[in-house]
């Protein structure tokens, strides 16, 4: 029934250019369904929980189909159903946009192998030994002067190149924010430092002391950047390390397996990707979705349905919203909270209603809903 659904949505929504996918965890104290177990958990609780991974569209902003995969599975593991799921659910002729966490060479094959039914914009991650040749290859070219644009109040920078992968031609658009790496080195140099402060006078009186103290007191995100100095036994710097890592910064590169779209384009479809996240944050905080609750498999397959039909309700809504001069101010808690205190009620067999106020009548107006027809749904 609810694969059914998703069929008959996608084909109502019929997504044109580009749909976006990305995955969030659900925590749960329940402890006898089999989908729950221990996993890395994006709201950092300690609680075994389900990962839940969202398809949404460009055009409207709606979610057309979620699957639901066990708490221990990995993001960059559930991309192989997903395009498994769009295939059998007819999307296809648009441009899957991806985050980070799904970036591994096994995934990108794989959608290299749909080119010509779904191209894909995959950015790219900075432990790829591709992406530090890319950038030490290219770096003064984007930086020549005819290569700035300007997109809003953003100056950027702007080159495109092609790459062999696994004897499959690939295009990379890198862009690069001067401003974002200043700042970027800026912060990493800042926290940096006032760590090393903390630790500069530390002596350590064999490899064994230094080994203990690293893992009880060194941070993860700190551990490459300092090594031990044999001759003076305390920590010093790893300037190499350091230095690879100051590069990367203001840079982001995009992977696609087609040529056809242009600098803004790309930019642009990359940037949207939060449309998934706010649907995150839509579920957990506004549609009690934080957590899972349900004593059988039955029961919750049921509540994450019914939550997703309530997730497209408030898409459907908050668009509604966002193309009305008048209520785009409103959030959609407010209108829902205004359209509650509408009653109706039955005298002698007739339904009535109360009465409709100008801002209810407005909001009626916006969602296309005549308030004449109240009594009857």
């Amino acid at each position: 029934m609810i694969l059914q659904f998703f069929e008959q949505w996608i084909s109502l929504c019929s997504p044109q250019t580009a749909v976006y996918f990305d995955i969030t965890s659900i925590s749960s104290y329940a402890t006898n369904l089999d989908f729950v177990e221990w996993g890395y958990n994006r709201d950092h609780e300690s609680l075994p929980q389900i990962n839940m991974g969202i398809v949404s569209s460009k055009e409207g902003e709606f979610p057309l189909c979620y699957q639901v995969y066990p708490g221990s599975i990995a993001d960059v593991s559930t991309l192989h159903n997903c395009l498994k799921r769009l295939e059998w659910l007819g999307i296809k002729d648009v441009v899957l946009i991806l985050d980070r966490g799904f970036c591994s060479k096994a995934n990108l094959l794989k959608l290299n192998k749909l080119k010509g039914t779904i191209s894909f914009i995959q950015p790219l991650t900075f432990n790829f030994k591709l992406v530090k040749h890319l950038i030490k290859k290219h770096c003064r070219e984007i930086h020549k002067l005819p290569n700035a644009f300007k997109i809003k109040e953003e100056i950027l920078y702007y080159h495109k190149t092609s790459v062999d992968w696994e004897g499959s031609a690939l295009t990379v658009h890198l862009y690069y924010n001067e401003k974002a790496g200043i700042d970027q080195r800026h912060n990493f140099l800042a926290k940096l430092l006032d760590f090393e402060k903390e630790i500069k006078s530390t002596t350590f009186s064999s490899m064994k002391e230094y080994l203990t103290f690293r893992d009880q007191h060194l941070p993860d995100k700190f551990v490459k950047f300092f090594k031990l100095n044999r001759k003076s036994m305390t920590l010093v710097r790893n300037t190499r390390v350091i230095n690879s890592h100051l590069v990367k910064a203001g840079y982001v590169l995009l992977l696609c397996n087609s040529d056809q779209h242009e600098r803004d384009t790309v930019l642009n479809y990359y940037r949207s990707r939060d449309i998934v996240e706010k649907m995150f944050d839509v579920e957990k905080n506004h549609l009690d979705g934080k957590r899972l609750r349900a004593h059988n498999e039955y029961n919750a397959d049921g509540r994450i349905f019914v939550k997703f039909i309530a997730l497209i309700l408030h898409s459907t809504l908050n668009q509604a919203l966002r193309g009305n001069k008048t209520l785009s101010n409103y959030s959609v808690t407010e209108i829902l909270a205004e359209l509650s205190k509408i009653t109706r009620s039955t005298i002698n067999g007739k339904d009535l209603i109360s009465e409709i106020s100008k801002f209810q009548r407005q909001i009626l107006n916006a969602l296309k809903i005549s308030h004449e027809n109240l009594a009857q749904t």
